[in-house]
């Protein structure tokens, strides 16, 4: 079990809409509050210019560990929009010439994440496993440091566009086997949340994808597959959590958990 971490990049990811796609919706697409592992290990795959479905071994979770929170103050609220899409049979007339055109357009409903007032807000956390890691760090810091996003960022959709702030590096993390509250999701089989101490608290359950992988039909590369899942806790507005948790490093005054398993 491999607890020791080299190097955290810490920032404030920032943006006024998002939209954080459930695996398992299907035509109605339902969103996550926070970001998952997928969306941040995209996003910095965007920023170092890595090809489509290029990069899940390079930022994969041996290497890479990511934690989330939202930043206190950050009042999350859902709505649910009409969006057109090119519908399939038009889009295969279109590059093909052939086929049976039933309408141009696909009607999908889409829940949209947005606040009353400010940005959406989140604190992300990136740590390093390894020297390879250490120099993927210190790649995205440079390109950050010169407003050079890549590809772009974005939060969860290209439509979206979403600002990078507040970045730096923090060493000397500590890990916790132990501690009585946390500050960012944490892994459900490593908390046992004491509900007494959390009496104002919108605690979220939910099923996320943690690693995708390369999907493979022989030698022949067809797209991209889930790797793993698990079972997420956070809060919705950023509040500290209390209970019992496992696994947890204390970073700074904080405390966070990483979506990876040791």
């Amino acid at each position: 079990m491999k607890t020791d971490i080299l190097r955290i990049l810490k920032f404030k990811l920032s943006g006024k809409f998002a939209h954080f796609r459930k695996f398992y919706t299907n035509s109605s697409s339902l969103s996550y509050i926070i970001p998952p592992r997928t969306v941040i290990i995209g996003m910095l795959a965007s920023i170092l210019e890595y090809e489509r479905d290029s990069y899940y071994t390079i930022l994969a979770p041996e290497k890479i560990r990511i934690s989330v929170s939202v930043m206190p103050g950050t009042f999350t609220r859902k709505q649910m929009q009409s969006l057109n899409y090119l519908h399939e049979s038009y889009y295969k007339a279109l590059i093909g010439g052939t086929g049976k055109i039933k309408s141009m357009h696909s009607q999908c409903k889409l829940e949209l994440l947005m606040t009353e007032r400010k940005n959406l807000s989140y604190t992300v956390y990136v740590g390093a496993m390894d020297e390879d890691a250490l120099g993927i760090l210190g790649k995205i810091e440079s390109k950050i440091s010169n407003k050079d996003m890549g590809f772009g960022v974005y939060l969860g959709q290209r439509q979206f566009r979403a600002d990078i702030e507040d970045f730096q590096f923090i060493n000397g993390v500590r890990f916790l086997e132990k501690s009585d509250y946390i500050d960012s999701l944490c892994l459900q089989k490593n908390a046992e949340l004491d509900m007494e101490r959390n009496p104002e608290a919108h605690i979220i359950v939910d099923q996320m994808p943690i690693h995708m992988q390369e999907k493979k039909q022989g030698k022949t590369y067809s797209g991209r597959e889930l790797a793993s899942i698990d079972r997420v806790i956070y809060e919705k507005s950023g509040k500290r959590i209390f209970g019992n948790f496992r696994d947890c490093y204390e970073v700074g005054e904080t405390i966070i958990s990483f979506y990876e398993r040791l």
